[in-house]
């Protein structure tokens, strides 16, 4: 969507090997810089394959919302989810709000 006034800002928080391979912890903060509240906002999340803690899935494929006690993002409010996988991030946009 074209417009949307949220930024996502990525972090690796930790990194591990277990053999050969390298898993990174990816922190995602998602934060509204509109002066709006985002309601109901979905994201669509690719490229990710590793597990996801702080979003909830979707019946859509690659589709999240914010957890259920989160029902909006107010105005210079954020929120914080993290993931774990051993490539590049995934890409994170937003699909739709309201």
């Amino acid at each position: 969507m074209a417009n949307v006034s949220v930024e996502f800002l990525h972090s690796i928080t930790d990194i591990w090997s277990i053999g050969r391979m390298t898993n990174y912890r990816h922190k995602v903060i998602i934060k509204n810089t509109s002066q709006k509240p985002l309601k109901n906002l979905k994201l669509k999340i690719t490229n990710l394959s590793g597990s996801l803690w702080g979003l909830s899935p979707t019946k859509e494929k690659n589709t999240y919302k914010l957890p259920q006690w989160l029902k909006v993002l107010s105005p210079n409010s954020e929120c914080s989810f993290v993931y774990i996988q051993g490539g590049p991030q995934a890409k994170v946009s937003v699909l739709s709000y309201h």
